[in-house]
């Protein structure tokens, strides 16, 4: 795994001359009626994503126009992967694919040819130009939380405290090799080293001594050290942070979307509101289809679709989920009132960050997480 996904990196020169090139195809000419009446005789599509509400999306889509969507559940590297050797085998698979691993996609999938970057005209003056290439459809926080059923108040004040033996083994997150979004976050905790050094001082009363090049660095490195607890699913972080009962609970970091099971399980869960200097990270969600889609116009059907409030109700329904369709707001019950709020008490992640420190991340989080 660690060599599929280190390897597929590209030089950053490249990269970027291709993101400043500009890969993003603005069909605005199309006539949209005959899109649709071409998608219609294709009468289905085929999706590769990362949630399981895919599938009431799916159903919308299909009352909505009568085309089939057959989807499949997969992380990130699975789509990746599946991707690149369906495309080299010229083999039917996915026509749309969903993902967050913006190093993988910029660096690997459009280069390559793998996937295209695909912004239908009935968006095209609605989507904000910086999220156009490639096509974010919806953010959503990464948030750490915490039991309040053993906690009356916010057990940690600073994100350095998860490095402390006191929660020595008591932090759980998604697996950073599985998660590209995590490697993201610690590539932001990087570009932020100053900011991370201040807080260091504040918090403890001392400058932090660096085994590393910058304190960045040293908080990932240490956090590793200090055996966080690694599952395969946010589901899984969310419900063993939040479950009633314990005395000694650990902390986590899950997407704040969770809180909507907090009834229905019966959890104990608190999102860290005023941890410093952050509270965890918003992350985009990339919509592009394939190169080799054997359904094109249902594919840009779909995009537009997901684009819309039908198809976003998907995710909408529940606080946590951002589109970047404007006409869109978010959830009422939403504690911060959407993306922009979200923004200032976590870090956002930017996909150059993230790919200036991508595979080194990859190696020293496998080398200290031990």
């Amino acid at each position: 795994m660690k060599n599929t996904r280190k390897g597929t990196l590209i030089g950053l020169t490249v990269i970027l001359l291709i993101m400043a090139l500009g890969s993003v195809i603005q069909a605005a000419e199309e006539d949209w009626d005959a899109i649709i009446a071409a998608a219609q005789q294709e009468g289905s599509l085929t999706v590769y994503d990362l949630s399981s509400r895919m599938g009431i999306a799916a159903e919308l889509f299909e009352e909505k126009y009568g085309i089939k969507v057959e989807w499949s559940k997969m992380n990130d590297v699975e789509i990746s992967d599946r991707v690149a050797r369906e495309h080299e085998a010229g083999v039917k698979g996915a026509d749309v694919i969903i993902t967050e691993d913006a190093a993988i996609l910029i660096a690997q999938l459009l280069p390559q040819g793998y996937v295209v970057n695909y912004v239908p005209p009935t968006h095209v003056d609605l989507i904000p130009v910086e999220y156009q290439n490639p096509l974010v459809y919806r953010h959503q926080p990464r948030i750490i939380g915490y039991n309040n059923e053993v906690y009356s108040e916010l057990p940690i004040k600073n994100i350095w405290d998860l490095t402390t033996p006191a929660w020595r083994g008591k932090f759980m997150m998604r697996d950073p090799q599985l998660t590209s979004t995590n490697l993201a976050w610690f590539a932001e905790i990087i570009e932020h080293a100053d900011l991370m050094a201040a807080e260091y001082e504040r918090h403890f009363g001392e400058p932090i001594e660096l085994t590393t090049p910058n304190a960045g660095w040293e908080f990932i490195k240490r956090l590793a050290n200090n055996r966080p607890i690694i599952f395969s699913s946010d589901t899984d972080v969310s419900e063993a942070v939040g479950a009633r009962g314990q005395t000694d609970p650990p902390i986590g970091l899950y997407v704040i979307s969770k809180h909507r099971e907090i009834e229905e399980k019966n959890l104990a869960l608190e999102a860290a509101y005023g941890l410093e200097p952050i509270m965890g990270y918003l992350y985009p969600t990339f919509l592009v289809m394939t190169a080799n889609s054997h359904s094109p116009n249902a594919a840009k059907l779909f995009i537009s679709f997901l684009l819309d409030e039908d198809g976003m109700s998907a995710w909408a329904k529940d606080m946590g989920n951002f589109s970047t369709n404007p006409t869109i707001p978010p959830h009422e019950d939403d504690p911060l009132g959407g993306t922009a709020a979200w923004a200032q008490v976590t870090f956002p992640l930017n996909a150059q960050t993230t790919i200036k420190y991508y595979a080194d991340l990859f190696d020293f989080w496998l080398l200290h997480a031990r």
